[in-house]
């Protein structure tokens, strides 16, 4: 696994930096902001999380007009076209390209297939949303990357995480000063597994990129860039039983993390750790806002912050300081319009109103880094450097 995950620096730096110039630039397609038309979005990948989730929630937003969707198994393609009067679906990538024109390409295909499709809708010249991550390795991000700023498009990469509400509120009490110093913090997300396809537990899936890249981008979000990366992973079950929505069950052998630990330095002696897997009892009622089931821990040398359920879908943050009595107490409990689901529809909203967006290409590629540092790491039985960085705070 090291020889694929093993990390591209040539001209590393070079292109962060130019990608930071990119973002600092605004947004393409400003003339959509100023003729108030939706966003014409073409989706590819019609599985679960495209069918329960994001075409639903694209299908609601007032920024989008859903013009076509995309499966390799067309009758996927057909039956969400019809139930979300979509008037066009597609087989291929290259046939929905050729097709319909649309402004945004949303690509919630498996993980393996996220470089290939990204490619393809950038080298034509469109915007894209991609799902995470965007790429399985840095040097194929990097060219994602070139390829944009070639085309003069965007590419904006899942998770979410930076935008909800409660981040907002753990960035701007860091910056307050309220905790004092933060030297430390910790992040888990786990569960049973992803039991409705082959490929979460095959090559180019796992429980990092899959689940951890959550707690990647919130913990750099809030404690600024990784500087090095400790991490460990094993295969604690090699194989799996998985229940396809469109075919019988069957097992799978197991070729990727499913029990994932990792370490990040960041800056100032600051540490972090994450711990992520598919080995997780789920009695946790994601649903009970009144539950103190904590994800995210924050340790200041004056006070305590915890998030409330998970980062992709927080219930509030709870909190204490110094001087305040030592009670913890309830904050931020309105998640407004956040899901880690509406992504798509951030983007198309920040292109059509000029909005700046929160979520960066940069931010990203450093979060794709971090992660093929821990399984580097692994392999190597070394700590990794990080080499990319991102404009931070994203906050304020």
């Amino acid at each position: 696994m090291s020889s694929e995950l093993t990390t591209d620096r040539r001209g590393f730096l070079k292109t962060v930096a130019v990608a930071s110039a990119m973002v600092e630039g605004g947004l393409p397609d400003t003339a959509l902001a100023a003729t108030g038309r939706k966003i014409r979005v073409g989706h590819i990948g019609c599985g679960n999380v495209a069918m329960n989730a994001y075409v639903p929630d694209m299908a609601a937003c007032p920024y989008i007009e859903l013009v076509s969707t995309c499966d390799l198994i067309a009758s996927r393609a057909e039956y969400i076209a019809k139930k979300h009067n979509i008037p066009h679906w597609y087989h291929n990538i290259d046939e929905q390209l050729a097709g319909e024109p649309f402004d945004l390409l949303v690509n919630t295909t498996s993980m393996p297939a996220h470089f290939e499709v990204n490619f393809a809708a950038l080298e034509a010249g469109r915007n894209v949303w991609g799902e995470k991550p965007c790429a399985l390795r840095v040097s194929e991000y990097k060219q994602l990357l070139e390829l944009a700023i070639r085309k003069g498009v965007q590419l904006w990469p899942a998770p979410t995480v930076v935008t909800s509400p409660q981040f907002k509120f753990m960035a701007e009490t860091i910056a307050s000063g309220k905790l004092g110093k933060i030297y430390n913090a910790h992040a888990t997300y786990g569960h049973e597994g992803n039991l409705w396809s082959r490929w979460f537990h095959q090559k180019g899936g796992g429980c990092l990129y899959d689940l951890g890249v959550y707690n990647v981008g919130t913990l750099t979000g809030l404690l600024g860039p990784a500087k090095s990366v400790v991490g460990m992973y094993g295969i604690s079950r090699p194989v799996r039983t998985v229940h396809p929505h469109d075919g019988p069950p069957g097992d799978v052998w197991v070729t990727s993390d499913d029990n994932t630990m990792l370490l990040i330095e960041h800056d100032n002696a600051v540490f972090s750790h994450i711990q992520t897997g598919y080995t997780y009892f789920e009695g946790r009622d994601d649903k009970d806002t009144s539950a103190t089931d904590y994800t995210i821990d924050i340790v200041g040398t004056d006070g305590l912050m915890h998030l409330v359920g998970y980062d992709w879908g927080p219930h509030g943050v709870d909190l204490t300081w110094r001087g305040h009595e030592l009670k913890m107490e309830r904050y931020c409990t309105d998640p407004g319009k956040y899901t880690w689901q509406y992504g798509a529809s951030y983007t198309a909203e920040c292109m059509a109103t000029g909005k700046k967006s929160l979520i960066t290409a940069e931010h990203g590629l450093h979060i794709l880094e971090v992660m093929n540092a821990a399984l580097e790491s692994q392999e190597t039985g070394r700590r990794v450097k990080i080499e990319s960085t991102f404009k931070w705070p994203i906050i304020g």
